[in-house]
């Protein structure tokens, strides 16, 4: 193919469009390859919780990376409103989780937590003041996340779609790649339903199909199927992210609110299911007893890319030109911004030691990826 770029990115949802729209501003000619439309899979499709606190990641390398996203987030945000004049939904307003039961144990968010960040345990007063009356006065307390919060993920997106194509990036849509191309021993490009595309560096970023080419790069990714559900007409509004065991409930700026989410290993089936919408609008409607009188919007379910052991895969490969922003799970858009970051540090220049916790080679036993059980991630 013509115009042969410095990299070129497998996948444009979140991470894809991030990390090009990051290379771009430091000047590499980048390519985005995606088989439908930037952010039509699991980043369009992610209820968008930026909430590494109130998500209980353990405490180590994932919670440190996921911190260090959520500290950029205000800025790049702001950058992104600037540059597009498209609002990204970004609502700082904290996330704040009840006690339907009396039962809870919060001893594991106060504990490993409350000393570095700032955690605030509510009884039932503050959690009425903080949800303006709206969360059941069955809730016996809760913890307030302050610094925790949500974003449009539809909306940011396309913002990051549309500030990488004015930074200059070029975007193949409808195009899926086949396998990597390789020669020489090296990753030289990808080739695709339309020919091969060449490239200085290729990264992986296909989401829950980053395991395209099992022979040149067997990475141990499968989807996991999250369900979610869209209501709306219910004022008063929200004024922050709610939830309990079994449900989150995220308002969004039209006033409508999105349930997630369900966690179902069926392999790629993106099947709505009666079940689930009804467990999740129960749950919600349990937690905001108002949602009992809103209106059905919709419902959809996404496919979540989770790796072997719950942690992404990033940065360079044992096979010279060829890198990886894949495995974020749950966590795709909370690890948007510092993903670009990092993974055009590993492209562009040293990164050191910055991403050894999360480098494709702890798979690996010689030149073949192990075959250890799964492990179940840990989610609150």
């Amino acid at each position: 193919m013509s115009s042969r770029p410095d990299v070129l990115i497998v996948g444009g949802g979140a991470i894809g469009c991030a990390l090009a729209r990051e290379l771009a501003g430091r000047g590499a000619a980048v390519t985005v390859l995606e088989r439908a439309e930037p952010g039509s899979e699991a980043s369009g499709a992610a209820a968008g919780l930026i909430a590494p606190r109130a998500e209980r990641l353990p405490r180590g390398p994932l919670f440190d990376l996921a911190a260090e996203s959520r500290r950029l987030y205000p800025g790049w945000c702001a950058e992104l409103e600037r540059e597009t004049g498209l609002p990204v939904g970004w609502s700082p307003n904290g996330v704040l989780r009840c006690d339907l039961d009396g039962r809870a144990d919060f001893s594991a968010w106060l504990d490993r937590q409350a000393s570095a960040f700032p955690v605030e345990e509510v009884d039932r007063d503050g959690v009425q003041r903080l949800s303006r009356g709206l969360v059941s006065p069955d809730a016996r307390g809760g913890l307030f996340f302050r610094e925790d919060g949500s974003v449009d993920p539809r909306r940011l997106t396309r913002a990051l779609w549309e500030s990488a194509a004015t930074r200059g990036v070029r975007f193949v849509l409808g195009t899926g790649a086949r396998r990597f191309h390789v020669s020489e021993n090296r990753c030289r490009g990808v080739e695709t339903d339309g020919g091969v595309f060449e490239a200085g560096a290729v990264v992986d970023a296909a989401g829950a199909w980053a395991a395209f080419d099992p022979e040149t790069a067997p990475l141990p990714v499968k989807p996991v199927r999250g369900q979610i559900v869209r209501l709306a007409g219910t004022p008063p509004f929200l004024p922050r992210v709610v939830q309990s065991a079994d449900v989150y409930v995220v308002p969004r700026a039209d006033g409508s609110v999105v349930l997630g989410s369900t966690e179902e290993d069926v392999g790629f089936r993106k099947d709505v299911t009666a079940g689930a919408v009804a467990a999740l609008i129960d749950a919600a409607c349990r937690l905001v007893p108002s949602l009992r009188r809103a209106q059905f919007m919709d419902a959809w379910s996404g496919l979540r890319p989770a790796s072997r052991d719950a942690l992404p895969i990033l940065g360079a490969s044992r096979l010279p030109g060829l890198f990886f922003a894949a495995g974020h799970f749950r966590n795709g858009i909370l690890l948007a911004p510092v993903t670009a970051v990092r993974v055009a540090d590993s492209i562009l220049a040293d990164p050191g030691e910055s991403l050894a916790p999360f480098a494709a080679a702890r798979f690996a036993t010689g030149s073949n990826i192990t075959g250890q059980p799964w492990k179940e991630p840990v989610f609150g």
